[in-house]
């Protein structure tokens, strides 16, 4: 493990040049080219190491990245990171990446930038040490900040031929594995009312926002973060000026669930409340549905931890696992029952803010693990 250690602080340089290169393109989830573009340098690294590399084109989203190589054993692992990011076009200009003696920055440099060039640098360490490998799937998905609806059937495709799933998203916390993310749902509510000049006695209107506005309060009024529900409604439109009344109102529902024995039960709850007309006249749409399932550990899981932590304990990592609220793709591989170990990527503070930042130590440090559990399961395929 020491001469691992040895070959990521001595390529710490390489490194901070890929991950410049990839956080200095805009890569939010509507910029289809930079996404694209970040996946060709991607690509480019995978076929380098030995791996059959597939680009996998979409119209409407950024393009997705598959790739594979053979290695010892019967047994798969499947490392799962993705493409996009959650910053719009133009960010990279206000916020280029730069870097001091402990942090890097820039605009999705945890969110996933950092963890992509951790599983490049992880898989060449093993590779030009000369360590055996068990067969390996990458899926590096364009659309993950979206809900991965177009990533989704491939992710679960490889899952069902894996053993074992590495997600190279941001850490929580320093030494937190996590087994454990909450199920995420999106839901999209247009309401029709009738427009009218409101001093308009003969032509009486009906306010959609009136109807939003209702429908709001009784939405948020469902989560209970004790149990596990949280119901926000952060993004809404309506109406065309101020003295006509409003013929359209439009929400964004974004719902989390901890547990998958309520994820059923939720939803129906949303779409009583959003589809259930309260002012007369009103007509009601409403599009989406529950994106992500919980991620919730399995005994596969635990037995993949406790081998991640003996991994740990070897190069002075005290691992304990722990929860993320937000979604990842590692929800649909722990779902179809594979070892699923999330957050495996460098520490990241201020998600999503001008501060966002990664610890370069723990750029070297989580590159040792994941290159050692990776070494750890040639023996266990």
């Amino acid at each position: 493990m020491e001469k691992i250690r040895e070959y990521l602080s001595i390529k710490k340089g390489e490194m901070l040049h890929l991950l410049e290169r990839l956080v200095n393109i805009d890569s939010g989830s509507y910029c289809k080219e930079g996404i694209d573009s970040c996946g060709q340098i991607l690509a480019e690294e995978l076929r380098a190491l030995g791996f059959k590399v597939e680009v996998i084109r979409e119209k409407d989203s950024g393009n997705h990245v598959w790739a594979e190589r053979s290695g010892k054993g019967g047994r798969r692992l499947f490392l799962s990171g993705h493409l996009d990011t959650l910053r719009p076009y133009g960010t990279v200009a206000r916020f280029p990446f730069h870097a001091d003696g402990n942090f890097a920055y820039g605009p999705g440099v945890g969110d996933m930038k950092g963890g992509l060039v951790q599983l490049i640098y992880s898989l060449k360490a093993l590779q030009d040490l000369g360590r055996e490998t068990p067969q390996i799937s990458v899926f590096l998905t364009g659309d993950e900040e979206l809900g991965s609806v177009k990533g989704r059937p491939y992710i679960e495709k490889e899952s069902r031929r894996s053993n074992w799933a590495l997600i190279m998203e941001s850490s929580v916390a320093p030494e937190i594995i996590v087994v454990r993310r909450w199920g995420v749902g999106a839901f999209y509510l247009v309401i029709h009312g009738k427009a009218a000049h409101v001093l308009d006695q003969n032509m009486a209107g009906v306010n959609a926002c009136s109807e939003l506005a209702l429908k709001i309060l009784t939405l948020e009024n469902l989560s209970d973060i004790h149990e596990g529900v949280k119901v926000s409604v952060n993004l809404v439109h309506g109406g065309t000026s101020r003295q006509v009344t409003a013929s359209e109102a439009r929400a964004d529902i974004d719902v989390r669930v901890r547990d998958a024995i309520n994820m059923e039960k939720i939803e129906e709850k949303v779409r009583k409340i959003a589809e259930t007309s309260i002012l007369q006249g009103v007509r009601i749409e409403l599009k989406g549905g529950l994106t992500r399932p919980p991620m919730e550990p399995n005994q596969n899981t635990e037995i993949f931890f406790n081998l991640a932590k003996e991994v740990g304990y070897e190069i002075g990592m005290n691992l304990n696992t722990g929860m993320k609220a937000g979604g990842s793709d590692g929800c649909f591989t722990s779902a179809l029952g594979v070892a699923t170990l999330d957050g495996m990527g460098p520490l990241c503070y201020d998600l999503c803010s001008e501060t966002e930042r990664i610890e370069l130590n723990d750029l070297i440090s989580k590159g040792l693990l994941t290159a050692g559990i990776i070494q750890r399961l040639a023996k266990e395929a």
